[in-house]
């Protein structure tokens, strides 16, 4: 069987591109496949005409087998339409398909090609080829490591806070406009950006709409070949060309790179998830800008300026237009905090019916010593010190609800 390494792996659906049996879906968050059940195949186990059948194949040059799956379309029946392989398949690879040569695919024949594909190495075959862990200790608001200079992040940045001098190079973010929105680190094709330390960002969806080269205008030079962190492009030296992949990790920098412009890269995003969009959530139209929500919030995590003329939850007159601002749990504020008094963790709410993790700011006042540093990292401006109660600093959001439960207007709700 093969494992996969989820944490370090950047999602980029090469091993599911080149699976030949579909054993292996790439989704936002984990890499879902067949692992044969640990050796003993429910589905080939239940199927009852034999059409799924256990055996085992050499997996090296020393003879070490493993288990695969085979598959007889000609002995399939589907089971009427409803095939027993896939009631009983725990991680729900297998698929029921409209096609005579192949009606169920989603088991793993193993082959190795997903593991020889990797860019990464972090799929693995246990006690022949371990996955690969990434060496890696984040320090700080915003970190960066092994970045290629690809320049995806750049244009995808709401608050133009990276730049990249020359492509290849590192790129470069202000800390000073950064909001810790942490939609490069979404964007980023090979997990080279790491926002408030968080190391494991949900990565956004892509399709590679195309990628094509002009072969009469290709020189034949490699640059590309060369250029590819992943190892991807294979080069023709026959015929003065390169072979590019069917899927990659879409950085472009073959494209960008190629002297004489033959690669073509198009790339369609899915939509990011910036810092504040899961959590706590305000609808601009219901807001009447009352302050009851910044009244009501117990670690004052959101400052509302009243159509009267009031700063809430301070309650002095404030000449400015009415407004709202909240802490958005970007986690920028602990991870500045030198002495863990503020932390990032997740915390679980129902909506609806169903309950779901999200992002919230917890404390520990007994750790904090004033540093002041949490104050100085926030993007929203939103810390502050207080003298009077039982927190040194606030302005953080710990998604306790309070806020939603005080509005009037139903402006406010967790998503």
């Amino acid at each position: 069987m093969i494992v996969v390494n989820q944490d370090d792996c950047i999602k980029c659906g090469a091993c599911e591109g080149t699976c030949p049996s579909s054993a292996i879906q790439v989704g936002e968050k984990q890499i879902v496949f067949c692992d044969t059940c640990g050796g003993e195949p429910k589905c080939a186990e239940i199927c009852p005409n034999g059409a799924l059948t256990v055996d085992e194949v050499a997996v090296d040059d020393e003879g070490n087998t493993q288990v695969r799956i085979s598959y007889n379309p000609a002995l399939c029946d589907k089971c009427g339409g409803e095939p027993k392989c896939m009631d009983v398949c725990p991680p729900k690879t297998l698929e029921l398909k409209d096609a005579k040569n192949m009606p169920i695919e989603g088991f793993c024949v193993m082959c190795k090609q997903c593991v020889e594909i990797c860019p990464m190495d972090v799929i693995g075959i246990p006690g022949l080829i371990e996955p690969e862990v990434r060496d890696i200790e984040i320090t700080g608001p915003i970190f960066i490591q092994d970045c290629v200079g690809c320049g995806t992040c750049v244009s995808e940045c709401p608050a133009e806070a990276i730049t990249l001098d020359k492509i290849g190079d590192s790129i470069s973010i202000d800390e000073t406009k950064c909001i810790k929105c942490a939609v490069c680190a979404q964007t980023c094709p090979w997990n080279a950006v790491f926002i408030s330390e968080n190391r494991y960002p949900s990565k956004r969806s892509k399709e590679i709409k195309s990628f094509t080269l002009n072969e009469s205008t290709c020189l034949g030079c490699n640059t590309c070949v060369e250029a590819c962190p992943g190892d991807f492009i294979e080069s023709k030296g026959t015929t003065l060309s390169v072979k590019l992949p069917a899927v990659c990790a879409a950085c472009s920098l073959c494209e960008q790179l190629c002297p004489v412009d033959a690669i073509s890269l198009d790339v369609e995003y899915g939509e990011a998830s910036p810092a504040d969009a899961l959590g706590i959530s305000r609808d601009a139209e219901k807001c009447d800008f009352t302050g009851a929500c910044a009244i009501a919030c117990p670690t004052e995590a959101i400052r509302v300026v009243s159509k009267t003329g009031m700063k809430l939850p301070e309650q002095v007159e404030s000449n400015d237009k009415p407004s709202f601002t909240m802490c958005a749990r970007c986690g920028a504020c602990a991870a500045a905090c030198p002495n863990d008094a503020l932390i990032l963790d997740e915390f679980e709410v129902t909506i609806g019916d169903e309950t779901v993790m999200r992002n919230r700011i917890s404390a520990n006042p007994s750790k904090c010593d004033e540093c002041g540093d949490c104050i100085s990292a926030c993007p929203y401006d939103m810390l502050k010190f207080k003298e009077d109660g039982n927190l040194p600093v606030v302005g953080f959001c710990t998604l306790c609800g309070q806020c939603v439960d005080a509005c009037p207007k139903d402006g406010l709700c967790m998503k």
